[in-house]
């Protein structure tokens, strides 16, 4: 039960800054501003026009997009219990828990990033969106000398992944009743290893696609 009241909440927060983001922020007018240097007048009404015609998208996927992040975060977990020989069996849901509470976390991203760009910094592009990332490594960096395939892991360098790190450490300490070292190293090897290889994988496809 405390599962789907969790994945329920993250889901109404994470339509709700995406949705006070694209009115706030004017993400449709940075895209046609975007597009207008690029394509001409028909064109990039038309590309609008099938913009707002599948915007409902962007909400659909966004419970898939929990579920699926939730549950490979979870599967994490559950086998790195498995090599630690964990004394008792955890049940899967558990685990599933651990990473919903985690999601909380990613999912105020979204709110840090709106402050910033409504309060601090009002003259943006939509670039600027793209590839800020609050808290994170890659803004004092010039991205001008950085290679597209670099951007994504060098903004995963951020504070907001170190509190999500701590907060799947401290979860797993308290539904493991351990060490609290134990439960990090064990959240450091799992997680940390699935996170290295989503990594690669994401710098494998822009590499491929650049």
């Amino acid at each position: 039960m405390k599962n789907k009241y969790h994945y329920f909440i993250l889901i109404i927060l994470s339509f709700f800054v995406l949705l006070i983001s694209k009115k706030s922020l004017n993400l449709n007018d940075l895209l046609y501003n975007q597009l207008s240097e690029q394509l001409v007048q028909e064109q990039v009404e038309k590309l609008l026009e099938s913009q707002q015609k599948w915007a409902w998208v962007g909400y659909a996927i966004i419970p898939l997009l929990i579920l699926i992040r939730s549950s490979l975060v979870a599967l994490c977990l559950s086998i790195g219990t498995f090599f630690y020989e964990i004394e008792h069996k955890i049940p899967f849901k558990q685990f599933f828990r651990i990473a919903l509470i985690g999601e909380f976390v990613l999912v105020f991203v979204g709110y840090f990033k709106l402050g910033y760009f409504y309060f601090i910094k009002t003259d943006y592009t939509l670039q600027d969106l793209q590839q800020y990332y609050p808290l994170s490594y890659i803004n004092i960096l010039d991205l001008d000398n950085i290679q597209p395939w670099l951007v994504y892991p060098l903004q995963t360098i951020n504070l907001f992944e170190v509190a999500y790190f701590f907060v799947l450490g401290f979860s797993l300490w308290k539904l493991l009743k351990n060490k609290f070292s134990k439960s990090i190293e064990i959240v450091a090897v799992s997680y940390g290893s699935g996170l290295v290889i989503w990594l690669g994988l994401v710098m494998f496809l822009t590499l491929n696609m650049s």
